[in-house]
This record gives C-alpha cells, sequence and structure tokens, in this order.
C-alpha cells in the first residue's frame, strides 16, 4: 500500500474507475491518449446535451403555454430553459469531474462545484438573451435557437470556463 497516497482520494468509486480504464484502453488502442480530455469532454457533452434536450423537450410539450403572463410572453420557455439547465449542470460536474478533467484537483469543499455552477449561470443566462433575441425579436424558431445556437456557444463557453476556473490542474510537487 502506497503510504503517501490519501486513503480516500475522491476517486469516485468502482464504476468511475472501471469507465476510466475502459476509455484509456481505448485510447490508447487508436493512439488517441494525447487528446484524452477533448475527445472524452466531447463524449460527456454530448450526454449532457441528450439530459439537457429531453428535459427541455418533456417539459416543452407537458407545461401548458405561458407567453400570455408577464416575463414569461419575453421568455416564455424560461421554465423548461431553467430545469433542462439546472439537470444538465448536474450531470455535466459530476462527468466532467470524473471523467473529463481527471488530472484535476479534487476540491474536498463546495467551492469548485459552485465555480462550476457559476460558469453555468453565465450560459444559462446568455441563451436566455440568445432566445430573446432570436425568438422574441427576431421570430426564429425557439428550437432551433435552443439545439443549435445555444449549444454551440455552450459547447464552447462551457469547455473553455471549466479547462481554466473550475477544473484547474494539479500543482506538481
Amino acid at each position: 500500500m502506497d503510504t503517501n497516497k490519501p486513503q480516500n482520494e475522491h476517486n469516485g468509486g468502482i464504476f468511475v474507475r472501471v469507465v476510466n480504464k475502459v476509455i484509456d484502453v481505448v485510447l490508447k488502442a487508436l493512439h488517441l491518449t494525447k487528446y484524452r480530455e477533448q475527445i472524452v469532454y466531447l463524449g460527456v457533452g454530448g450526454g449532457t446535451t441528450v439530459v439537457d434536450w429531453v428535459v427541455f423537450a418533456l417539459l416543452y410539450a407537458l407545461l401548458p403555454d405561458l407567453s400570455h403572463l408577464p416575463f414569461f410572453n419575453v421568455f416564455p420557455n424560461a421554465i423548461p430553459y431553467t430545469a433542462a439547465w439546472a439537470a444538465a449542470v448536474l450531470f455535466a460536474y459530476w462527468a466532467s469531474k470524473y471523467f473529463v478533467f481527471v488530472d484535476a484537483e479534487k476540491t474536498k469543499g463546495i467551492s469548485q462545484f459552485l465555480r462550476f455552477v457559476a460558469s453555468r449561470v453565465f450560459t444559462l443566462l446568455l441563451c436566455l438573451g440568445t432566445e430573446f433575441v432570436f425568438v422574441t425579436l427576431l421570430h426564429v424558431n425557439e428550437l432551433i435557437v435552443k439545439y443549435v445556437i445555444c449549444t454551440v456557444l455552450n459547447i464552447v463557453i462551457n469547455y473553455l470556463t471549466s479547462k481554466l476556473l473550475v477544473f484547474k490542474k494539479k500543482k506538481e510537487d
């Protein structure tokens, strides 16, 4: 047993270790190990997008039209956007922490999670603003705005904020 390693290293459990091992083996076989972070980020981003889209689509289909009410006449999809965002953020934090940014510090407190949520609040506000401009002012279909424009903005901005602000690399000893 390595006595220099902490007993509980916040490794995410056996499921996370097994999945990471499979990812490493596949990427090594494909000679793509040096692009691990970017490739896994795209996979996790795909999963996050699916969570976001499914929650949004379900609420969009199930909730009544509230566009006749104040606030909702400007942001008719605020509830589906926000609920989908929240579900996606929870999934993305867990998956990013344990699969994408595996070399980042695993903080014990909630500061990392709060930085992650703050960066995602920015992209939520960006998407609500994008919806206002494209749907309310320009009358573009809200599903195109949600599934194309906001998705592209989210992928780029979320990767940059996660890498630079949230999941910082461990400092060398």
